[in-house]
């Protein structure tokens, strides 16, 4: 399975650019599906801080393309990261994701077909879109959480693709998007083990971590490794500016 992560916090093109580069040097194998197969679905409402959380598995030749977006409520601009899923995971994925009708979803009684943007968001409750496609048959359309909690089939298939990406990824940090862009500074940290690194006392996050946006200024950083090992130290976040931390977690100082 391909162990290449990619993470941005503004949806920089270069996630795009960098998954062509490592898809082109698998172009020869077999397919999984049709080119631009996708299922995404997406939640709009009650996901404070943010707008709308999406997560993607897209079918780019032998290779599945899992993302998680999360879109931001406070500045134009959103996180993601992304994982490149091959080999055996991936054609039984696409096995398990086919057999619930994930590509090729039953549209239900009273959901709103098309955009869910084209029409204004409830304010009593979350709703969910459903957007796929197997080849160039395409489906899209929103329900309400209602509406979801009576549909067993659509429940099993926002939870399918949602598990499968987040297995890949894992959870984005939620980030304090409070702050204008221009004091945001970033953060890349690694450690020689598995470890967890928390700013300020309350900021967790498991390394290694690239692009971490942190507001400008000075941080406490304290790191506890999987032996249970602990760094602390300070560090100086500048506004524009990147931070790249190697954190030494054996047992000598």
């Amino acid at each position: 399975m391909s162990s290449l992560v990619l993470q941005s916090y503004k949806g920089c093109p270069y996630l795009i650019a960098l998954a062509i580069l490592l898809l082109s040097s698998t172009a020869a194998s077999k397919p999984l599906a049709p080119e631009g197969t996708f299922v995404r679905v997406s939640i709009e409402g009650g996901v404070s801080p943010f707008s709308k959380i999406s997560y993607d598995l897209t079918v780019r030749g032998p290779i599945i393309v899992a993302t998680i977006v999360k879109e931001s409520l406070c500045y134009k601009g959103q996180q993601d990261k992304l994982r490149l899923i091959d080999g055996v995971p991936a054609q039984q994925l696409i096995a398990a994701l086919s057999k619930i009708k994930a590509f090729d979803p039953d549209i239900l009684q009273g959901a709103v077909v098309g955009k869910t943007r084209d029409n204004a968001l409830p304010k009593d409750q979350p709703r969910y879109e459903f957007w796929s496609a197997w080849g160039q048959e395409m489906t899209r359309f929103s329900v309400l959480e209602s509406q979801l909690r009576e549909a067993e089939h659509l429940s099993a298939i926002f939870s399918a693709v949602r598990s499968a990406v987040v297995a890949q990824t894992g959870s984005l940090p939620m980030r304090d998007l409070f702050h204008p862009t221009e004091k945001l500074g970033y953060l890349t940290m690694t450690a020689t083990e598995s470890a967890t690194a928390t700013i300020d006392g309350w900021d967790s996050f498991k390394l290694p971590v690239d692009g971490l946006e942190v507001v400008e200024g000075y941080h406490k950083i304290v790191v506890v490794g999987e032996s249970g090992v602990t760094r602390e130290f300070n560090i100086r976040i500048v506004a524009g500016g990147s931070n790249q931390i190697h954190v030494l977690l054996d047992e000598r100082e």
